[in-house]
Order: structure tokens, then sequence, then C-alpha cells
């Protein structure tokens, strides 16, 4: 039981922690085009930027079919023994 609650706050807190990361990774591409001057650099900033937009898009939207996939799969009736 203890292993079980262990595992789950360990995959837990992964989680937490890949999404903040992510997060960070975005929040400083934004940082770096808004204070570089080198339209180039800009530029290449950008379009990184848009690739990890991308990214975190599809896995959103994986995530979000997946949600509606199991929901469909839910009954929409109770179950009842009596007729």
């Amino acid at each position: 039981m203890k292993k079980l609650i262990i595992i789950s706050l360990l995959v837990t807190l992964n989680t937490l922690f890949a999404q903040t990361e992510n997060i960070n990774t975005i929040d400083n591409l934004l940082l770096k085009i808004n204070q570089t001057k080198n339209p180039v650099e800009k530029k290449q900033l950008i379009e990184k930027l848009k690739i990890k937009l991308a990214n975190k898009n599809k896995k959103v939207q994986e995530e979000s079919n997946a949600i509606i996939k199991a929901k469909s799969k839910l009954p929409t009736k109770t179950f009842s023994l009596e007729k």
C-alpha cells in the first residue's frame, strides 16, 4: 500500500514538474523574443516558439480526445435490476 502511494506521488510530482518546465520554456522564449534586437534571431526564436506551442497544442488535443472517447463509453442510463 505504501509503495502505491509513493509511486502515485512521484508520478504526480513528475507530471507537475514537466508541465511547469514546459511553461517556463515558453515564457523564456517570449522574453528572449521581446529582448532581441536582431530581426534574424527574432525570427528564429519565433519559429522555435511556434514549434513548442504546436507540440503543446497537439498534446492537449490528444488528451481532450481521450477524455471525450472515455466519456462516450459511459452508459447514458443507470442500470436497474427491476423492470
